[in-house]
């Protein structure tokens, strides 16, 4: 029953994902616009979803202990991502959440840090310079 718990509450989410997207404007980029990326990800999304429901196999058993403690601690580091982003940027803090989850994955701390850096500016190249999409590079706090 739980795996029909999850897919409904996915497919919700999903759906507000892909509904909200619908109004996304902006005044550069492409003709198809901003909208048609999270469309794009909210409809295959419902689907899968929709797959729990129909069709749900195995069973579910709750992490404990460590493993629930490494999940928690890898939802910290998306929500500090989301708080650090704007007033560190992108590179900065896209390197910073890549080398945190990297780590709580249990990678060394030193090649945690370099795949945070070379993740962090590969998006960026992608993103900014390959895409268009300006992405800020310094953040508020460095004047950017």
């Amino acid at each position: 029953m739980s795996i029909r718990l999850a897919g409904v509450a996915i497919f919700l989410v999903a759906a507000l994902y892909a509904w909200t997207a619908q109004d996304y404007t902006a005044s550069f980029g492409d003709v198809l616009g901003p909208s048609v990326f999270p469309v794009m990800v909210g409809i295959p999304a419902m689907a899968l979803a929709l797959s729990l429901v129909v069709f749900p196999g195995g069973s579910v058993s709750w992490p404990s202990g460590p493993r629930l403690l490494r999940q928690a601690m890898a939802l910290a580091a998306l929500i500090a991502y989301a708080l650090l982003l704007e007033p560190l940027g992108f590179p900065l803090a896209t390197a910073a959440v890549i080398a945190a989850v990297a780590m709580v994955l249990d990678g060394p701390a030193i090649k945690s840090v370099l795949i945070g850096i070379a993740g962090s500016l590969s998006l960026w190249v992608l993103f900014d310079q390959l895409l268009g999409l300006p992405i800020d590079f310094l953040g508020t706090l460095f004047g950017g």
